[in-house]
């Protein structure tokens, strides 16, 4: 017990400080190359290599992100998803107004080309397809996580149906990505608050969760799109829940 409370009381503000470390070095990148996407993007991966070797978070990944700019669309479990998957390429996040306010971390999240959406705003919804599409033709890969709010699952939520048909009109390429942790509770839900939740998550020695990349896929028909992007990552994260489970019984 003792050493699971150590271990809370150092990465929670480690985390932070790390955000705030981060995201200062974004702006200084920002500054000294113009803003040279390649730049702040090994910035990124670097940032998050530190948070995973910081919270002991181990990733078990299967199957390998696009070389080319596509829409990344996994479940949502928690916040900790945004930093599991290290993208090949540049990315932009599509996130709710309501993070950006956050101390640090909102902040952070503003140097990365996230894309702030206001979803009971007709005009914000309307604003933020138009920059996915800007973002998607200058080559940056999209994250989103189309449930709109996290899930303990392992069922998963509805999808939201505006992203699918941005890609079916534009032809972009869809990536699902399937996320399951082995404990179930690490998901944030029921308006928990964060720091609370986070110690107690951030206190194991270990959080582990299972990564599946399907196949890139494209197509014309947004609700085709949605379909097979919601029953695909379904299926995967019950195959990843049985892995999880059947490890538990041994």
């Amino acid at each position: 017990m003792i050493f699971r409370f150590l271990r809370s009381s150092y990465r929670i503000p480690g985390f932070l400080l790390l955000c705030s470390y981060y995201g200062l070095g974004m702006v200084r990148v920002k500054r000294r190359t113009g803003q040279d996407p390649k730049a702040m993007h090994d910035l990124f991966l670097r940032f998050i290599a530190s948070v995973h070797r910081l919270m002991g978070i181990r990733v078990f990944q299967e199957g390998e992100l696009p070389e080319e700019a596509s829409i990344l669309m996994g479940n949502h479990r928690s916040y900790v998803d945004a930093v599991l998957v290290p993208a090949k390429r540049p990315v932009a996040f599509v996130a709710r107004i309501e993070s950006k306010s956050w101390p640090i971390i909102g902040w952070s999240a503003n140097t990365l080309h996230t894309i702030w959406v206001q979803r009971k705003s007709k005009e914000s919804r309307k604003h933020t397809r138009e920059q996915v599409k800007h973002r998607l033709r200058d080559g940056f890969g999209i994250v989103i996580f189309p449930e709109g709010t996290t899930h303990k699952g392992p069922e998963l939520l509805e999808y939201r149906p505006s992203m699918f048909y941005i890609s079916a009109e534009g032809g972009f390429p869809i990536t699902p990505i399937a996320i399951e942790y082995r404990d179930p509770d690490v998901a944030w839900v029921n308006q928990q608050m964060f720091i609370p939740h986070a110690w107690k998550h951030f206190g194991k020695k270990h959080m582990d969760v299972r990564v599946s990349i399907g196949k890139t896929f494209t197509g014309s028909d947004g609700q085709a799109l949605l379909d097979e992007a919601h029953n695909w990552t379904q299926q995967e994260v019950y195959r990843l829940r049985k892995l999880w489970d059947a490890e538990k019984g041994q």
